[in-house]
């Protein structure tokens, strides 16, 4: 008698790498956050600017769901840090943009950018077929973080998150 895949005692090895690279992720980002010298919010909050910017103060207080003083506090760290560029709003005088620096987007890449080529060499090392499965394989895991993610949200939260988002 078989089993299903979801009564298996022992994980498949692509499943405990899997595990092995969301674990490492969190030691890459307090390494990162170690070599810029910021601490994991303002880390959160550069991400943020260099995915999603320009935005205002009160939008990366959304995405990083603080206070609006802990963003003013946040902002202030990151302007002296260097790594943030505030610039007036173009249609709403009372508000500011808040832009990642040129410093701040340099200094992110260059400790990045090997890892994204060994990652890049990796995938090219495949046959085509295997650079699919790789791909049907992530995006089935991205597809079940995000349900997982939605399961344990409140629904209040999940809209606020998909209104900023």
């Amino acid at each position: 008698m078989e089993l299903h895949p979801d009564e298996r005692s022992d994980p498949h090895t692509a499943s405990m790498l899997l595990h092995s690279v969301l674990r490492l992720n969190d030691v890459m980002e307090h390494s990162l956050c170690l070599h810029l010298g910021i601490n994991e919010t303002d880390f959160h909050a550069l991400q943020h600017l260099m995915l999603d910017h320009p935005m205002t103060p009160g939008d990366l207080a959304a995405k990083l769901n603080i206070s609006s003083a802990a963003t003013t506090a946040l902002i202030d760290r990151m302007s002296a840090h260097g790594f943030v560029i505030r610039s007036a709003h173009p249609t709403d005088r009372r508000s500011l943009l808040l832009h990642p620096s040129p410093l701040a987007v340099s200094r992110t890449m260059t400790a990045l950018r090997p890892l994204f080529a060994d990652a890049e060499h990796a995938i090219h090392g495949l046959t085509p077929e295997g650079q699919r499965s790789v791909v049907r394989y992530l995006e089935h895991i991205l597809a079940a973080m995000q349900n997982r993610i939605d399961t344990l949200t409140p629904p209040a939260a999940t809209k606020k998150r998909n209104e900023r988002s």
